[in-house]
């Protein structure tokens, strides 16, 4: 998968490896939730960069004492129509204090990436030659109005009604 982050394509430090897969000393890997509870502490004392997936409608509270000892957390979109993700983002960000990189991996949209950086996204895995390609070509879609405010950054009333938000100038 391609990965997008702070503007760009980069290469991916990271390798996703499964449950019953081998991976060497110095390598940076991406774990899924089950496999970082069964091996957290072997995980934990390596020295490599650690990240963790976390599927739609699982529960990571026993692990929020981990997350400033992860580097990424990502977060599965399964298909385009699964919001979970977006939750997720926003809990680990506003609820947990998750500071490192929050990355969705999967099945988006262009259009949703606005919306999915806005929760708390900082970095983009898709495999979506659409989405791929639109990236490539700079076609950002521009959201200029929200309807749900963001603490971390400085937006300003749309108007007369209170509910509707803008980015402050130089935020978007």
């Amino acid at each position: 998968m391609s990965l997008w982050k702070n503007g760009s394509f980069v290469d991916d430090a990271f390798r996703r490896v499964a449950d019953d897969e081998q991976f060497a000393d110095g390598e940076a890997v991406i774990v899924s939730l089950a496999r970082f509870r069964a091996e957290r502490d072997a995980l934990l004392v390596r020295a490599e960069p650690l990240g963790v997936v976390i599927e739609p409608g699982a529960d990571w509270s026993d692990i929020v004492a981990d997350l400033p000892r992860l580097a990424v957390v990502a977060a599965d979109l399964p298909k385009f129509a699964d919001g979970r993700a977006f939750s997720i983002g926003r809990l680990l960000r506003d609820r947990d204090g998750f500071t490192g990189e929050l990355r969705a991996v999967g099945a988006f949209f262009l259009d949703q990436i606005p919306f999915l950086k806005r929760v708390g996204f900082n970095a983009f895995s898709t495999d979506d030659p659409l989405v791929l390609k639109g990236l490539r070509e700079g076609r950002w879609p521009e959201v200029t109005e929200y309807l749900q405010p963001v603490a971390e950054r400085g937006e300003v009333p749309a108007g007369t009604r209170p509910w509707a938000r803008r980015p402050a100038a130089g935020t978007g």
